[in-house]
């Protein structure tokens, strides 16, 4: 991951994207700092962490490995998420002469290293190993499936069903953008991928272009949290807290269809309020002809769905489903040169696609790591609390601020990593059982892609639809409002993640249904005419 990030991303616009000098020097650093970890495995396998004394050697190359992972970060995500380590590790060098509860014992620079490098809770832990294992396989299995064909599937099934409609291209971005970022789990790359045909086809057929920018933001935000995949962050859960990914998936179903309902009803009544007409494309296939024509590619995805429910082991059912992938791939390409070229290419594509995570997962280990050494966790916990004078309403809050403001421009999986420790324990602490309160931590990490002023998908969405960022990412979380409310219900009733008894899990789903269309009519504004404002009024409060 270091080698490409520094081949491929120099982190500055005014220089070229492709290797310099400096690249060269810094991948030399990596090589040698990695293959002295490999050469020493089986020494560092058999010494006691914090007890055995490290070498120079050792050291060095600790602290050459961890600045090479803050100068890829620097590249590929940003100096923000830079500044926020070096916070924390300052914190656990210099955190013992601060005054009161926040102070920790004095560590020395072997505890330190020891620590954040050669044990399991820190660089290479949990995180670089979710990122090594598992998103890898599900991100080659997106590349090779969009390669072979999936995106231009997904656009032309959700063309099939619902293009013809009153608001038809809008209608198409919501679908396509589900289907595609279930798979990816990229927002960010989602739009750029569907957007790019959606946006410009919204706008053509009278679409104001910062709606038609909100919606293919929050249509691919969605995609995180869509099963089967719903991008890293559902496989670092899986780590964090134990809990078989089947049940996470299981859970996260009825949310994620609650969520893309409410932006498919949304996009439905601006359409109608607009006055637009229903839109032909030409040469656009139907649903009939698209079934007939690539049925195919159903095989892979229900292959994974099987594997992914059946198996209970992910990775497995990732690599089985990527085999399934291959007749796409022979059918597309009939000689063997242009199969093979065709898997080189997707290849190439996902470890793009890769690098950006698993640089996030890497630098996520060394703040884990600080946090668990200086007891952290705890305090910050107790400081939320503390902070909402001990009301559960007031921590729900506090505990949605800190992820999101963790968020800004960071991925999805390292937002998650984070927060899993910091606002994790103050939310189990309220009696929130563990699977609504991560899956709490999963939603607000993913919405930070929307959420003003750093909105990662809402600046994409932005540039191919030429307006206003900040007006689409605003607009992108009144279009999705829903996600932002849905959390805070699942935590106090866990029904809507399919957890209890038969009558209560069809109430609740009941109850969370009428809300929610309650509130996306009052936003919209929009029912069979114009609803008048003290009526919009009272839906939001009915809602």
């Amino acid at each position: 991951m270091l080698t490409l990030a520094f081949l491929t991303v120099t982190g500055n616009p005014r220089r070229p994207t492709g290797p310099t000098i400096a690249s060269w020097i810094l991948i030399a650093a990596s090589w040698a700092a990695c293959a002295y970890f490999l050469a020493m495995h089986n020494v560092h396998a058999k010494r006691i962490p914090m007890i055995d004394e490290l070498s120079f050697a050792d050291m060095t190359a600790a602290i050459v490995l961890t600045v090479l992972v803050l100068e890829a970060t620097r590249r590929c995500i940003g100096m923000t998420l830079v500044v926020l380590v070096l916070g924390f590790l300052a914190y656990g060098i210099w955190g013992d002469l601060l005054p009161g509860s926040f102070s920790h014992r004095a560590l020395s620079a072997q505890e330190i290293v020891d620590h954040l490098v050669f044990s399991t809770s820190g660089l290479l832990g949990p995180a670089l190993e979710v990122a090594a294992f598992l998103v890898f396989v599900f991100v080659v299995f997106g590349a090779l499936l969009d390669r072979w064909g999936g995106g231009d599937f997904f656009h032309d099934l959700a063309h099939g069903l619902v293009g013809r409609q009153i608001g038809g291209p809008a209608k198409v971005a919501v679908f396509s953008s589900g289907l595609y970022g279930s798979i990816s789990g990229s927002p960010t790359a989602d739009v750029v991928t569907t957007g790019s045909f959606t946006v410009p086809l919204m706008i053509r057929t009278g679409v104001p272009r910062t709606y038609a920018a909100a919606v293919e933001a929050t249509a691919s935000t969605g995609g995180a949290l869509l099963p089967p995949v719903m991008g890293s962050a559902a496989f670092l859960m899986v780590d964090f807290t134990g809990i078989p990914y089947a049940t996470i998936v299981t859970a996260a179903i009825v949310p994620a269809l609650l969520y893309y309902l409410v932006v498919f009803t949304a996009v439905h009544l601006k359409a109608h309020r607009l006055g637009l007409a229903p839109t032909i494309v030409e040469g656009a296939p139907s649903l009939a002809q698209v079934l007939r024509r690539d049925w195919i590619y159903f095989v892979p995805i229900a292959v994974l769905v099987w594997g992914v429910l059946k198996l209970d082991r992910p990775v497995f059912a990732g690599a089985i489903a990527c085999l399934a992938l291959i007749p796409m791939g022979l059918m597309r390409n009939r000689s063997p040169r242009a199969f093979v070229a065709s898997i080189v290419s997707g290849l190439n594509n996902g470890m793009g696609q890769l690098v950006g995570v698993g640089i996030a997962c890497a630098v996520a280990g060394l703040v884990v790591g600080t946090l668990s050494m200086a007891d952290l966790t705890g305090k910050i916990s107790s400081g939320m609390f503390t902070l909402a004078g001990g009301s559960y309403a007031l921590t729900l809050l506090v505990a949605t601020v800190v992820i999101i403001l963790l968020g800004m421009g960071m991925p999805t999986p390292a937002v998650y990593a984070l927060a899993a420790v910091l606002a994790a324990p103050a939310l189990l602490a309220l009696k929130i059982e563990l699977l609504p309160a991560h899956l709490f931590i999963v939603y607000f990490a993913s919405l930070s892609a929307i959420t003003p002023p750093v909105a990662v998908a809402a600046f994409a969405a932005a540039s191919i639809a030429r307006t206003n960022p900040i007006a689409v990412a605003f607009l992108a979380c009144r279009v999705g409002i829903v996600a932002f409310v849905l959390p805070l219900v699942f935590v106090n009733q866990p029904g809507v993640l399919l957890m209890g008894d038969a009558a209560t899990i069809v109430t609740t789903i009941g109850f969370v249904l009428m809300g929610a269309m309650c509130l996306v009519i009052a936003f919209e504004g929009w029912l069979f005419g114009l609803v008048a404002p003290p009526l919009r009024a009272a839906l939001v409060v009915l809602a």
